[in-house]
């Protein structure tokens, strides 16, 4: 049963197996501080790395064999592994009457009352770090998303390609590769039907896109009709057979089929001694070469088909 515990009033704890409780914070100005964690956590607007932090403080302080951060749409594993021998406790926290998400703790034994009361001073000093943290989380993740699509956008591309190659900087192995394609023939569709009709199509595509590819794919609309799909750990036979995949599933659907839309691509693969955007160049001139060798298909530096 969930309860709802005010701050500075103890409640003897019930001997069950699972605690709940409220952490209610109805103003900032509640905030009461302990240097010691709260410098600490003004560090970071990195929310992993802020949970982390917390869950290192709490180590030190308090025996905990697990522990969860719950969102809505976000799940941390800070501590450990959750089994059936521990007494869960849970906590609901707040800033300002929002409801940001739920402190999970694995216990090996049921908190005292002077436990509970630390936990409540160190949740109040977490409670407005984290509101900030999702905060810069959620603008983040807007700012890197395709308003039409819902797809990665240029600058999470970059973001994520710049985070690669630097893993294979340092790793020296792997083979990671590029692929740039557009659709055939939509240019005309979209003089000819208007803008909506064209932004439908480019919905259609980025969807049909998205639960085509492999599960370890990213998918990104690159400008225009032009989308990137970066693959890890694939060369360009690998990068062949998914081009495959999507021209097959272009060709089965209705709505691209129905204007006589077709897709090329051109694939690069990313090397520790070329840029990001040598990388992305490379990609560009290999579309370019497909689409003037006959359209509907894919070429790399093996070839086309």
């Amino acid at each position: 049963m969930l309860t709802k515990v005010a701050f500075g009033k103890v409640k003897q704890p019930q001997p069950v197996r699972s605690q709940s409780q409220v952490s209610q914070l109805t103003s900032s100005r509640d905030l009461s501080r302990s240097n010691t964690l709260t410098e600490v956590l003004q560090t970071t607007l990195d929310t992993h790395q802020l949970l982390s932090v917390y869950a290192d403080f709490l180590k030190t302080r308090l025996d905990v064999e697990a522990l969860q951060f719950v969102s809505d749409d976000q799940l941390f594993s800070l501590i450990g592994d959750f089994d059936q021998s521990q007494i869960q406790h849970a906590v609901m926290l707040y800033a300002d009457q929002a409801y940001l998400g739920q402190l999970v703790y694995g216990l090996k034994r049921p908190l005292t009352v002077t436990q509970k009361l630390r936990l409540e001073q160190w949740h109040r000093e977490l409670t407005f770090p984290l509101r900030n943290a999702l905060k810069f989380s959620q603008l983040h993740r807007l700012a890197v998303r395709d308003h039409l699509t819902g797809l990665g956008n240029r600058a999470l591309l970059e973001e994520v390609l710049e985070h690669l190659h630097i893993k294979q900087q340092r790793q020296k192995n792997g083979s990671h590769s590029v692929m740039l394609l557009d659709l055939d023939g939509f240019k005309d569709v979209n003089d000819e039907h208007g803008h909506q009709q064209g932004d439908d199509i480019l919905r259609v595509f980025a969807e049909l896109l998205r639960t085509t590819v492999r599960d370890s794919d990213q998918v990104f609309r690159f400008g225009g009709d032009e989308f990137v799909i970066v693959m890890e750990d694939t060369n360009l036979y690998q990068a062949q057979d998914v081009y495959n995949r999507i021209r097959t599933a272009v060709d089965s659907c209705d709505t691209l089929s129905r204007y006589g839309l077709s897709t090329s691509a051109g694939t690069a693969q990313l090397e520790c001694f070329n840029t990001v955007e040598q990388s992305l160049d490379e990609a560009d001139q290999r579309l370019y070469q497909a689409k003037h060798g006959g359209k509907n298909r894919h070429c790399g530096s093996v070839g086309c088909a």
